[in-house]
C-alpha cells in the first residue's frame, strides 16, 4: 500500500541548508506520489548522502607526527582545507601555545592584546572560510618557524 512521504518536521533537519533540502525533496515526493515512490525515495537517499559527504569535516594534526613544533610553517603547503575542518595542535602543555593572529601578527610574530590563546597541548580549532593565522607567542618560537597560515576554500 502507498504511504505518503514523511513531512519535513518528521525528518528533523539539523541546519538551515538541510531544512531547505528536506523541504524541496518533500515537495518532489508529493509531486511524484502517484508515479514512482521508490524512484523518489532513491532520489532522497542520493541527495542526503551527497549532502552528508559535502559537509563531512577532516581533522588535521598540525605538523603531522612532529606536532606543533619549530619549522612547521610549511606544513599547510599542498593540503586542501575546507570550512568545518579541524586543526589539532599537539604539544607539551606549558612548552608552547597557539595564538590566533591576523596577517600583520603572523608576519611580525606578535599577538595583539586580547588575541585568542590556546594552552591545553591538544587544542582543536574549527576552520572558517578565508585565511587563518596561528603562531606560538613564546619568545623566539614564532621566529623559529612556529607559525602557520591556512587558506580555507
Amino acid at each position: 500500500p502507498y504511504k505518503s512521504p514523511p513531512s519535513p518536521k518528521a525528518l528533523r533537519p539539523t541546519s538551515k541548508k538541510s531544512f531547505v533540502i528536506v523541504r524541496s525533496l518533500s515537495v518532489i515526493l508529493k509531486t511524484m506520489a502517484g508515479r514512482s515512490y521508490i524512484a523518489a525515495l532513491a532520489l532522497v537517499c542520493l541527495c542526503l548522502s551527497y549532502h552528508l559527504e559535502i559537509t563531512a569535516a577532516t581533522e588535521f594534526t598540525v605538523g603531522d607526527s612532529a606536532g606543533w613544533s619549530f619549522n612547521v610553517q610549511n606544513w599547510p603547503n599542498g593540503k586542501s582545507f575546507k570550512a568545518g575542518d579541524v586543526l589539532v595542535f599537539k604539544y607539551g602543555q606549558g612548552a608552547h601555545n597557539v595564538v590566533v593572529v591576523d596577517a600583520q601578527g603572523y608576519d611580525s610574530c606578535t599577538a595583539k592584546s586580547g588575541s585568542k590563546t590556546y594552552t591545553s597541548g591538544n587544542d582543536k580549532i574549527t576552520l572558517a572560510k578565508g585565511t587563518s593565522y596561528f603562531i606560538c607567542s613564546y619568545p623566539g618560537h614564532c621566529d623559529a618557524g612556529m607559525k602557520i597560515k591556512v587558506v580555507v576554500n
